[in-house]
């Protein structure tokens, strides 16, 4: 609590018990719309990646491999 308080005291620019009412709730919202619009590092530390098998990648790869190697060579019928 006190982590977020010094970083509200931080934004204000001195402490926000000084701000009136109105400049203290348009700061407070401004900060609110800031964290939605980039998010914070824990919003990535609960995402996964999930294995993906690649063999059929790897042979498709493969396949156009060897399909414009025989172009260059002048293989293809």
């Amino acid at each position: 609590m006190s982590t977020d308080r010094s970083i509200t005291d931080a934004a204000s620019g001195g402490a926000l018990v000084d701000k009136t009412l109105k400049a203290a709730r348009q700061l407070i919202s401004n900060m609110a719309a800031n964290s939605k619009q980039f998010g914070t590092r824990r919003d990535f530390a609960n995402k996964r990646v999930n294995k993906v098998s690649i063999s059929n990648l790897e042979n498709k790869v493969n396949d156009l491999t060897s399909l414009v190697c025989s172009l260059a060579c002048g293989n293809i019928q």
